[in-house]
């Protein structure tokens, strides 16, 4: 009997028993199918995720008290232990290779306008470096200049927060100090550049209006962007030493945390691996199943063809034979589950794609290794089966009922 023969064999006998098949079959298309749509999906965040942090700048540096947060490129978050000065910022401005740089105040406050409230979170910056140093583009009005005081520029968000939209030179009112409102921001749309839902105004107003909260000449940030051209982590170094040496700290008692665009890639992409590692490890217990399925369907056709079994024998099949092709009936039905469960998630992951809006990735190599995956299932689950069916007896085989 050879290969071909076997094959067809086995599809033979598969289809003889349509109704078990197809249910043996099933469990492996929900494990192949439920791998490549989960790893797909976490694969299509990964992508948004790291498209959106482009919009950081790959020049761009933030420097935060540890566990702080960024400004303008990512979430902020709030310090929790350390403090950074502007005898920090002097000193880190005279590295030659930066082009641009800004001190920030942070702070949320009471936003009012016509007699509605909303919190909000105020940036105060150096105006005339820093519209050089984040990809800004004005809806309506003008951003911050030099000379301004009392005035802001508003994100997308904060101007429509209200009742009534908030138009150029209308007043509000940032806690109890008036402001007029002299530009507001084209949406980004960015989660993690939280320009939107951000009022901005000169570092001297917002030094006035957080003084109560902030200690004498503290800033909450320190960012700035690199001449084209500049080694980026020869900088990086060049920062880190500085601000050691500033705060009077080892590196192992580091109290700043230095933000760059491959700091926040790699974390992120830690921990969306680990996430897309820990999803598809649970899909796998589907397989997993779908593999006990195999075995429970190879078993009963052991048992139920053992007469069969023992009139190969009778007529000359040898063991091996036996056994093979018993193994090739179980990677048959892993292969057809692999196939099936591939078609469904690529359907699913289009169907996804279109009425949900979301990224999903087919990733080749999770696809290639799913089949074949399905494929081993089938073989191994199958290879227990296939080695009792080898050892039946011809003769009690034939006299089997």
């Amino acid at each position: 009997m050879n290969l071909k023969e076997m094959v067809e064999f086995s599809m033979n006998s598969l289809f003889h028993q349509k109704l078990r098949t197809f249910l043996t079959v099933l469990g492996v298309i929900v494990g192949i199918s439920s791998v490549i749509i989960l790893v797909g999906l976490v694969q299509g965040l990964k992508s948004d995720v790291l498209e959106q942090l482009e919009d950081f700048g790959p020049r761009t540096f933030i420097i935060t008290p540890k566990s702080g947060g960024s400004f303008g490129g990512s979430s902020t978050f709030m310090p929790t232990s350390g403090k950074l000065f502007e005898k920090d910022y002097e000193r880190v401005k005279k590295i030659p290779e930066i082009e641009s740089i800004t001190k920030v105040i942070i702070g949320q406050t009471t936003v009012i306008f016509k007699n509605q409230s909303i919190t909000g979170t105020v940036y105060g910056i150096e105006a005339g470096l820093f519209d050089d140093t984040v990809p800004v583009e004005i809806d309506a009005g003008r951003f911050l200049q030099d000379t301004d005081l009392g005035v802001a520029g508003l994100g997308s968000d904060v101007a429509s927060g209200f009742a009534q939209d908030v138009k150029v030179q209308s007043s509000i009112y940032l806690g109890e100090k008036k402001f007029k409102v002299v530009g507001v921001l084209k949406s980004t749309g960015n989660s993690f550049a939280p320009i939107d839902n951000v009022i901005f105004v000169s570092f001297d107003d917002a030094k006035e209006l957080f003084n109560r909260s902030l200690l004498a000449n503290e800033i909450s940030a320190i960012r700035l962007t690199l001449k084209e051209g500049s080694d980026v982590d020869a900088v990086e170094e060049k920062l880190n030493s500085i601000m050691l040496a500033s705060h009077r700290v080892s590196e192992d008692n580091r109290d700043f945390t230095i933000i760059s665009p491959k700091f926040i890639n790699q974390r992120f992409s830690e921990i969306l691996d680990l996430i897309t590692l820990f999803l598809g490890a649970i899909a796998s217990i589907s397989l997993l199943v779908g593999g006990i399925g195999i075995s429970n369907t190879m078993f009963m056709n052991v048992l139920e063809r053992t007469k069969e079994i023992g009139t190969m024998k009778a007529v000359g099949a040898t063991t091996k034979q036996i056994r093979d092709l018993f193994m090739i009936e179980s990677s048959i039905i892993g292969l057809f589950g692999g196939v099936l469960g591939l078609l469904v998630a690529v359907l699913t992951g289009f169907a996804i794609t279109e009425l949900f809006d979301l990224t999903f990735v087919f990733d080749p190599f999770v696809i290639a290794g799913a089949v074949v995956f399905s494929i081993l299932i089938g073989l191994i689950s199958g290879t227990f089966p296939a080695i009792e069916a080898a050892k039946v007896d011809p003769i009690v085989a034939l006299r089997y009922e």
